[in-house]
């Protein structure tokens, strides 16, 4: 630390030696400097500010309805548009910025010198949690030598900036509904041709499809299980009947010789068969096999009836108290148990001859559905490719629907709202004060860099014209031992004025630091001082 103290004492007693070139350069390079300070043209700013409002009363009505817009991100994507050079090409003839500038090459380099002098700045409201529709505040600064010239360039922009986001929102409304109505009208000619091709699939291939049981195979595999039950059913009623007819065949017509005891039953086994075919009409017609097996039943048992009776009209009874055999055959006919299992012999049969038609039928289907056992699977693959056409399509054609009936509302609630609304709230005004440059600023700095140039100034010639100032310098340069040092006597007739000199070096410099603050405080009436002496 003593060394650099060291080394900055000697360079500033090596400056001190050259005093006065250091210090006519300070002044030369000062003066003209705030001479150049004083002749920049001012600068004058116009700026204003604009509040982005997104809050809306419909917008937490239409959340799910509408579509809901990034408003930030259009204002952004409009301030981009803004500094455009068709934009700025605009705002420079509108501000008579061409005048002056006849060429292309003329014209583009103010169109350029425009984009970097204009000034966007944004904040958004310091929020708890930040929103992306918050809204925010907006400004645009423009400066220039001419007031008016800056006034027309921001309110200008202002303009564009207002007019381009009403804009944007209306066309981005329209294009995507022309864009959503387009894709609208091709999936319903898709869905069109959709419908049609499988009601016709459907038209031809009748019998063939799948119905509530299922596919194919669900299909066969429930015929099958139904066949079976009613072979099953028809063996059981089959070995009923075959024991009912043991019976019958093997009773003794030694009981129950007395007449008949009521109406007679063969009637109402007829009537209850009769109320069976009417049910059965009324699903099937006089062709189905249970009602033909109906049927054959009735008329066998109106037979044995008319036998019956043409029997006991034409045989007498005998004289004799013992009966005959033709008398004990009736009086066996006439005996309830004999009767009752007559009646269930017919039930059966009957019930048989149901069971066979039934029992036909089921089977005749088994072996339909087996034989189409190429065609239906194909068949029901094909309905399954073109319902599920249908269904993609419908699909797609009910979401676009539903986006085109949004983007309707939206439009309507553009039209009658608005989602985003913008207040001026700095208007820009024609400057009338200037706003830069800052004069004292620049005039501190060219006094920094005059002082820094005489510095510089007599570093530089203390190197050129080097002396020894201390005994520890010499030894470093020389690379010799020092053995004493002779002080310089100064002879007393020249103190007086090895003072003045000092003191006008001092002097100099204090006059300097008093014309640099002349020149801050009074720098409107020196430059037009200056001014004046240029002309």
């Amino acid at each position: 630390m003593q060394e650099i103290f060291a080394q900055i004492l000697l360079f500033l007693r090596g400056a001190w030696r050259y005093r006065w070139p250091a210090l006519a350069l300070t002044w030369l390079i000062c003066l003209v400097g705030w001479a150049v300070v004083a002749m920049i043209p001012d600068e004058f700013e116009a700026r204003t500010q604009v509040y982005v409002d997104t809050e809306s009363l419909l917008k937490p009505l239409l959340e799910d309805i509408a579509v809901q817009r990034d408003v930030m991100s259009q204002v952004a994507m409009v301030q981009a548009v803004m500094l455009s050079r068709p934009n700025l090409e605009k705002v420079a003839r509108a501000n008579d910025l061409f005048l002056n500038a006849p060429t292309p090459l003329q014209q583009e380099k103010i169109i350029d010198d425009l984009a970097d002098r204009v000034v966007l700045t944004s904040s958004a409201p310091r929020l708890a949690r930040p929103r992306a529709d918050q809204g925010g505040t907006f400004s645009v600064a423009f400066a220039d030598n001419n007031p008016v010239v800056a006034h027309g360039v921001v309110q200008s922009l202002l303009d564009t900036f207002m007019e381009d986001s009403l804009g944007m929102k209306r066309t981005d409304s329209g294009v995507a509904q022309r864009f959503l109505q387009s894709q609208l009208s091709e999936y319903e000619r898709k869905l069109v041709e959709a419908e049609g091709r499988l009601a016709d699939f459907k038209k031809f291939n009748v019998g063939l499809l799948p119905g509530a049981e299922g596919d194919y195979y669900n299909r066969l595999e429930s015929s099958i299980a139904q066949a079976d039950q009613l072979n099953a059913r028809y063996r059981q009623v089959s070995e009923r009947r075959n024991e009912l007819q043991r019976q019958l065949d093997g009773e003794e017509p030694t009981f129950g010789l007395t007449g008949p005891v009521g109406g007679d039953p063969i009637d109402a086994q007829i009537a209850s068969y009769q109320v069976r075919i009417d049910q059965l009409k009324l699903q099937y017609t006089d062709k189905h096999p249970e009602i033909v097996a109906i049927r054959d039943t009735i008329a066998r048992l109106e037979a044995e009836k008319a036998e019956g009776l043409r029997i006991s009209s034409s045989v007498a009874p005998p004289a004799s108290g013992s009966p005959s055999e033709e008398a004990l055959a009736r009086s066996l006919d006439m005996n309830p148990v004999y009767q009752n299992l007559r009646i269930a012999l017919s039930q059966a049969d009957a019930e048989l001859a149901e069971l066979r038609g039934q029992r036909d039928a089921q089977n005749q289907a088994v072996a339909n559905l087996r034989g189409k056992v190429d065609a239906i699977p194909e068949v029901e693959a094909e309905l399954l490719r073109l319902t599920r056409d249908y269904e993609v399509n419908k699909k797609q054609y009910d979401e676009l629907l539903q986006r085109l009936e949004s983007a309707r509302i939206s439009e309507q609630a553009d039209q009658n709202t608005e989602d985003v609304k913008f207040r001026v709230i700095e208007p820009p005004v024609v400057p009338l004060a200037p706003s830069g440059p800052e004069r004292p600023l620049l005039s501190a700095l060219v006094l920094l860099l005059g002082l820094g140039a005489g510095l510089a100034l007599g570093f530089v010639l203390q190197q050129v014209r080097p002396v020894f100032s201390t005994r520890d310098a010499l030894r470093q340069v020389t690379g010799l031992p020092v053995i004493g040092a002779v002080t310089s006597a100064v002879v007393q007739g020249f103190v007086p004025w090895y003072r003045r000199q000092s003191a006008l070096a001092g002097g100099a410099l204090l006059a300097l630091l008093a014309v640099f603050l002349l020149n801050v405080l009074l720098q409107d009436n020196v430059r037009a001082a200056l001014r004046s002496l240029v002309g």
